[in-house]
């Protein structure tokens, strides 16, 4: 698709996640007829926005399709709508970033390996010098356990084809299986009202499953008392699908050997949080996704979709 003019805002806190004066000249050489103009901050951004014809941009409000009179596509890194509202009228069409899954499935697999290899007690025997070999007879295998994947949409297919390369068994939970077809890196896909009956068989429960109302509490006590004893939980989607409080329980009665967290019901986490005082529990600041590959990924992806529409 030909665009006669190309708005570009993409400033973050994160650096990893902020465009650079490379990007700019990858684009220019795809599109040389194209106008790029990279907007100085927000109210530069605004100001340009009606002549804008594609705009590529971390946060638009739903209220600014009505000065965007010019606007066609919008293109954003983020997977999720948390700050990049769709089009009410219909009339733009909004892509979100689908690239995630390369960077955010060598977080899962580090959060596993951690706890399949004992990292956690190698760091410490490493600050007492102690030579604790005889202590890692319970290590175990990647290739010998099955994970299951909740909310398995492009971000679990991606993990799904890591995962399958070091022999795990998979197993994928959608709350809905339609238009999802075969996949030679899942072995199964269920629906979630079916969850309970792969929990106890599971050694991993990795949750990817986006922010809402549809998925608010829907991990609850019952599904965590389902869980096989010993097994791992990661979550690196939001942290509103479950209560905290039900996940503290989990690992304080054993049911839980590790939790791998990467998102949380609030953030940054408080200092106050229990989840910070539990031996069993890897945190990281939200940054599953956090790369020097991020915005190199993003504007791959923006450039091979201009070329398919």
């Amino acid at each position: 698709m030909k665009i006669n003019n190309l708005l570009v805002h993409l400033e973050n806190s994160i650096d990893a996640f902020s465009l650079k004066p490379r990007h700019i000249d990858q684009i220019r050489k795809v599109l040389p007829d194209t106008m790029i103009t990279v907007a100085e901050g927000n109210s530069d951004f605004m100001d340009k926005l009606p002549e804008a014809e594609s705009a590529l941009v971390w946060v638009f409000k739903s209220a600014w399709y009505e000065r965007a009179t010019k606007l066609k596509l919008l293109f954003t890194p983020a997977a999720g709508h948390d700050w990049v509202s769709a089009d009410p009228s219909g009339r733009v069409r909004t892509v979100y970033g689908s690239f995630h899954g390369r960077i955010m499935r060598e977080s899962l697999l580090s959060m596993i390996l951690y706890f399949n290899r004992k990292i956690g007690k190698s760091l410490e025997d490493q600050n007492r010098r102690v030579w604790g070999r005889l202590d890692y007879n319970e290590c175990v295998g990647l290739f010998s356990q099955k994970v299951l994947i909740v909310g398995c949409g492009s971000l679990g297919r991606s993990m799904a084809e890591l995962l399958k390369a070091f022999g795990a068994t998979v197993t994928g939970v959608r709350r809905n299986l339609s238009g999802f077809g075969a996949n030679p890196n899942i072995d199964r896909m269920i629906t979630f009202d079916r969850l309970e009956e792969e929990l106890p068989s599971a050694d991993h429960v990795v949750f990817v499953m986006p922010g809402g109302s549809g998925t608010e509490g829907i991990f609850t006590t019952r599904h965590f008392n389902a869980m096989k004893p010993g097994a791992c939980l990661y979550n690196l989607g939001r942290g509103n699908c479950y209560r905290e409080e039900d996940l503290l329980a989990a690992l304080g009665n054993g049911t839980l050997a590790g939790a791998g967290l990467d998102v949380f019901a609030n953030e940054p986490l408080p200092p106050s949080s229990p989840l910070w005082e539990q031996p069993d529990v890897l945190i990281t600041p939200h940054s599953s996704a956090i790369s020097r590959e991020y915005i190199d990924l993003f504007i791959r992806e923006f450039l091979e979709t201009l070329k398919a529409i």
